[in-house]
């Protein structure tokens, strides 16, 4: 166009009729064309900065597989195994060995549909970012890495693996040893926040003796236990048994009763007995259901000799209802001279609970044996910090799920431990 213009103006020709107009004119056009490729360039920016937006979900360049998963569940919610294995261009599997810590951790949840898993933050607008030790962005629900206290502990060469010590970093050191027999009948205490792995431990001590045919009754409220009769298929648990020595999953027999069965028949048997409390509601009524338990139990066993050899292992699930204002006063004291009691005839009592400060200094003092695990509690913190020191309440908000202190004084000083896997489902 610009060629044929010149060659009219070159050849005398005019194109508008006027000499003024005919230098105009290429003025005109010339800055049209700067206008229009003005335009068109600023609209072709603007897509690029809303493709940009629109893909800013992807990961960062050069973010490890672990940073990617995260940050694809944090943007697009559920994916299913294959899809995050899709997503972050692995083999499927090969998936478990970027997810499996986050799950472990309470992260990630996994939940199994079909043959394949699904896999969600379990708090997205919290995101844990525990490969990122500086990241100041978010604030992590625990310390991914941390010089934990050091402890003076004597453990047991031999006996029933409850877990492993815990290093610096939450790394798994030393097995765990105990010999049941003789430590359950000294009175167990486990106590943290929801979803911290309080069951769980309870339940490693119940596998543990159920292995050994010693009977376990257990008074639920959250029927959980039920699930202590049936085969472990969490794929995170069955990926971690190598770390502790562990065989294939396993079911314990026993069954689940709305009432306790005659105690003779419990302890020849030798199996695990759930007693189902989740139908009743009302707090007073719990409680009154288990003392009446307890009190046949006792009554029971009031008959029999003393022993020093464990021969019946009691679970009290959500202990803290004995101390609730719906119950009587007394109910606490009952409770406490059960547990003394029993522990002369070779029976052993764990307390389940979600507070520990509840409880008086007294009824404390009746467990030997105590396993504490996250809280954020000011309450139980003051207490931890009175009875265990205050380098120890000053990590119990940092440790992860599955992580706990433990404390028996002839062990030596608290320390904290990571629990094994369950044989049974979680």
């Amino acid at each position: 166009m610009v060629a044929y213009y010149a060659y009219l103006v070159w050849t005398g020709i005019s194109v508008t009729g006027s000499p003024i107009s005919d230098v105009l004119l290429p003025a005109s056009l010339a800055m049209m064309f700067a206008l229009n490729l003005a335009v068109i360039s600023r609209w072709n920016g603007g897509e690029a900065d809303e493709t940009a937006a629109a893909t800013d979900n992807s990961p960062p360049v050069g973010a490890t597989k672990k940073e990617q998963a995260l940050k694809f569940l944090k943007v697009l919610g559920s994916l299913s195994s294959n899809q995050l294995a899709a997503l972050l261009e692995i083999d499927v599997r090969n998936l478990s060995k970027f997810i499996n810590p986050f799950i472990q951790t309470g992260i990630i949840a996994s939940k199994k549909e079909g043959k394949t898993y699904i896999y969600s933050l379990k708090n997205p607008h919290n995101l844990l970012l525990t490969h990122n030790r500086h990241n100041p962005q978010e604030e992590p629900a625990y310390a991914s890495q941390i010089i934990l206290p050091k402890s003076n502990i004597h453990l047991p060469s031999e006996g029933n693996v409850l877990g492993r010590v815990a290093l610096d970093d939450w790394k798994p050191g030393d097995f765990v040893y105990l010999p049941l027999r003789e430590y359950c009948q000294k009175g167990i205490l486990v106590s943290g926040s929801s979803g911290s792995g309080k069951t769980i431990a309870g339940k490693v001590f119940a596998e543990e003796l159920l292995m050994e045919r010693i009977p376990v009754v257990v008074f639920d409220y959250t029927k959980q236990w039920e699930r202590l009769f049936q085969r472990n298929t969490d794929p995170t648990m069955l990926e971690n048994y190598r770390l502790f020595g562990m065989r294939g999953p396993k079911g314990f027999r026993g069954k689940v009763v709305n009432e306790l069965p005659e105690i003779s028949d419990s302890l020849r048997d030798g199996e695990g007995i759930v007693v189902d409390l989740s139908s009743i509601i009302e707090t007073d009524e719990r409680v009154g259901k288990v003392a009446q338990a307890l009190d046949r139990i006792l009554e029971y066993f009031q008959t029999q000799e003393d022993s020093k050899d464990l021969r019946l292992f009691i679970v009290i699930e959500e202990a803290h209802l004995w101390t609730s204002k719906d119950v009587p006063k007394e109910a606490v004291s009952f409770l406490d001279r059960v547990v003394r009691l029993l522990r002369k005839k070779g029976v052993g009592v764990m307390l389940i609970s979600h507070k520990i400060s509840d409880f008086d200094s007294a009824m404390r003092s009746s467990m030997n044996v105590s396993v504490v695990f996250r809280t954020k509690y000011e309450g139980d913190l003051d207490s931890i910090a009175r009875t265990l020191g205050s380098n120890i309440a000053k990590i119990v908000p940092l440790m992860p799920v599955g992580y706990s202190i433990f404390h028996s004084a002839d062990l030596g000083t608290p320390f904290p431990m990571t629990w094994r896997p369950l044989y049974s489902q979680p």
